[in-house]
């Protein structure tokens, strides 16, 4: 089983859910620390919003979505794996305690984007 730190579209409830939702075995809430969130909005080069999460001083919530390893290719293509989003494994704390998981990190340019101040990012409110 791979776990999968999901802080945006992948989340339950959100755009892109619905592509891994019938390869969660569980999920659990969590956070990072070390990190912060930025809002990336629609664009040219994107076709809807969504969040980019890069080192840094912060705190980025989510959760952690348990898949099996035939999942991650789905997610590495999602995520243009190496040409917008690095996949690395991060510290989640969770509810069950600390773990390691999988989490895409933003490669792009920051120009634009908005700060997530309070590090939760959701499509219907971003900046929450």
């Amino acid at each position: 089983m791979e776990a999968v730190f999901a802080y945006g579209t992948l989340k339950r409830g959100e755009r892109n859910h619905p592509l891994v939702e019938r390869w969660v075995v569980k999920a659990l809430p969590g956070y990072v620390e070390g990190f912060r969130l930025y809002h990336l909005a629609e664009g040219p080069s994107r076709p809807y919003p969504y969040p980019g999460m890069v080192p840094g001083e912060g705190r980025v919530y989510g959760e952690v979505l348990f898949l099996p390893p035939e999942a991650l290719p789905l997610l590495d293509e999602l995520e243009e794996e190496g040409v917008e989003y690095r996949r690395v494994r991060v510290q989640v704390a969770t509810e069950e305690g600390s773990l390691a998981a999988w989490a895409y990190l933003y490669l792009g340019t920051l120009e634009g984007a908005l700060p997530v101040p309070g590090g939760v990012w959701s499509e219907a409110a971003p900046g929450v």
